[in-house]
């Protein structure tokens, strides 16, 4: 890698960082040089430009972020870099208050900012902050007007509930009295634009809420945070099974609900609930960080538990531009070593539409097909595929069968970054010969879990890994061995995951570390399509909805230090845990 692409992964290492954790004093010089370098600050405005895509933009209203705007636009930098002044308290909270009061010399000795503010990406990064004197100079709302539609403003790859009384789509207005019935992915809904109350909700499936005549929102069941963006005391309203919750101006709160207990956390500012039955019959009034659980007892009441706010609770508080998957020609040769049938890297395509993925492994006609649109996402020189992002399904299909012959060992190994707890498929395979009800038999499914109810997958661990082997292939959810991972994957961080066969037994692996096994002495049979992205060939179910990279499908098993020394060739740390001594 020359110097000059490795001070542009050093610069977008450093901004990611700075969205979750402040940086070293070492670390905001090598930071300040690295956006002031040739080429750094139109590095430093794509990659800020995608954090400002919908699911990621809460992460830019970070603390460490906060600081860092708030003092590059301070008197106190003579320099015109970043410094940890001992004043930063005092500094920030004047920016807050009135942010668009500072004289523009902090901006003028800036360069990177004048390059954030040219992509109009500053702007939105400071739109918490900034909010108030916004709104300020907009015109109240009318007495006696009726209330404002919510709206949809953003969403992705969303499946509503058939019984939902309509099915929303982007900058359309949602009805008052409507019911939206969210089955998976996350939707953002602007309510109260223009008035004091106006707040941005987002929704994270599975969830429900009612849309009351007032504009405000009822949240049946799931999840939900919310940013009030105007300024006031209780200015925004939420109803719930917790009861009533006021939320200020300026504030950031997440809510819960799974039909036994109810959660309320104050991320930033200050929110009250009128609890519907609790103990303490009078309000709960929670500020920073605080949050609060209410669990039904035997007599009827609620017991009200207070604990400390946990953003990492609510999937779209971390930017999916986090953790970016950094792999080089070291890690193809290395995997090539163990001799792929099938690996599909997705630097580029190729040929005529339909267009294609070519297959770097030894398997002849073996290439990944696309399926509707996938997105791109690029780290360094490493080219990622996204998949969902789009609002419908897209995927691969393997232009030919596989295997040749029945196998009673093989591998599936692939890097994978799920954007949000859902069921979706990673990879399966199935027969070419569709069933009279329109599904085809499985014989292999590798596919991520979330929370079920009310079907056949409800006993199942929830948001873990499913490596299904079936013979002979059937349509039959449960039918085969079902090897369920013994702990959750993780949201829009990259993982290692690989599930094996090696004569009886199935495992499925999660960043080097064993986290399940069954015995199943049956073969894989052959001529099987391979499908990413969804569950059949020809019908989108089951779609995934996140990044992948680096499939591959081996005729043989991987020893765990295959799969490990594959996972150090990546740069990452291998995931050992308890499972040492069995993995060997």
């Amino acid at each position: 890698m020359s110097p000059e692409a490795n001070n542009l992964q050093d610069l977008r290492f450093l901004i990611l960082k700075l969205l979750s954790e402040p940086l070293s004093d070492a670390e905001i010089e090598k930071l300040n040089a690295l956006i002031q370098s040739d080429g750094g600050a139109n590095e430093a405005a794509a990659l800020i430009d995608q954090l400002c895509a919908f699911t990621d933009s809460g992460n830019l209203d970070s603390m460490a972020m906060a600081e860092v705007l708030s003092e590059a636009m301070a008197y106190e930098s003579p320099t015109g870099t970043l410094s940890r002044s001992s004043a930063r308290n005092e500094t920030l909270s004047c920016d807050l208050d009135d942010p668009l009061d500072r004289p523009s010399v902090g901006w003028m000795k800036s360069p990177w900012l004048l390059a954030l503010v040219a992509s109009n990406l500053l702007i939105a990064s400071l739109v918490w902050s900034s909010a108030k004197q916004w709104l300020a100079q907009r015109p109240p709302a009318e007495i006696g007007v009726p209330a404002i539609s919510p709206q949809l403003v953003s969403m992705t790859a969303c499946i509503w509930s058939s019984s939902s009384e309509s099915d929303p789509t982007v900058g359309s207005s949602i009805k008052h009295g409507e019911n939206l019935e969210l089955m998976e992915g996350i939707a953002e809904i602007r309510i109260g634009e223009g008035t004091p109350g106006e707040a941005l909700v987002r929704l994270e499936g599975p969830a429900g809420i009612f849309i009351r005549g007032d504009g405000q929102l009822e949240l049946r069941h799931g999840i939900l945070t919310a940013k009030s963006l105007g300024t006031g005391s209780g200015n925004m309203m939420v109803d719930g099974p917790i009861g009533e919750v006021s939320i200020d101006g300026q504030s950031s709160i997440g809510l819960v609900s799974n039909g036994m207990q109810s959660e309320l956390h104050v991320f930033t500012g200050r929110a009250l609930v009128k609890p519907l039955a609790v103990s303490t019959s009078h309000e709960l009034c929670l500020v920073d960080g605080e949050a609060v659980r209410f669990s039904p007892q035997p007599n009827g009441d609620h017991l009200a538990i207070m604990f400390e706010a946990s953003l990492s609770s609510f999937v779209s508080a971390r930017s999916s531009a986090f953790d970016p998957l950094n792999l080089d020609k070291k890690y193809a040769e290395t995997v090539l070593e163990s001799k792929p049938s099938v690996y599909w890297r997705f630097e580029e395509i190729s040929g005529e539409p339909p267009y294609h993925v070519a297959n770097e492994g030894s398997a002849d006609n073996m290439d990944a097909v696309l399926i509707g649109e996938p997105g791109w996402r690029q780290y360094g020189e490493n080219q990622v595929c996204e998949l969902g992002r789009l609002g419908s399904s897209s995927g691969f299909h393997s232009s030919g069968l596989w295997p040749a012959k029945p196998l009673d060992q093989y591998t599936i190994e692939m890097w994978v970054k799920p954007e949000l707890y859902h069921h979706g498929e990673l990879l399966c395979m199935h027969e070419r010969v569709q069933e009279e009800d329109g599904r085809y038999p499985h014989t292999v499914i590798l596919e991520t879990l979330a929370q079920h109810w009310k079907n056949d997958l409800e006993g199942l661990r929830p948001n873990t890994l499913r490596f299904v082997h079936r013979t002979p292939a059937s349509g039959v959810v449960l039918e085969g061995s079902n090897v369920v991972a013994s702990r959750p994957y993780k949201v829009r961080v990259w993982q290692h995951i690989a599930a094996v066969k090696k004569g009886e037994r199935i495992s499925v692996w999660l960043d080097g570390r064993l986290t399940a096994e069954h015995s199943d002495v049956s073969v894989l049979n052959n001529n099987m399509q391979i499908v990413i992205g969804q569950l059949y060939l020809s019908r989108a179910e089951r779609r995934f909805v996140g990044q992948i990279d680096e499939v591959a499908i081996y005729d043989r098993s991987l020893s765990p230090k295959e799969l490990r020394s594959h996972i150090k060739a990546a740069g990452r740390l291998v995931d050992v845990g308890d499972s040492e001594t069995t993995s060997k």
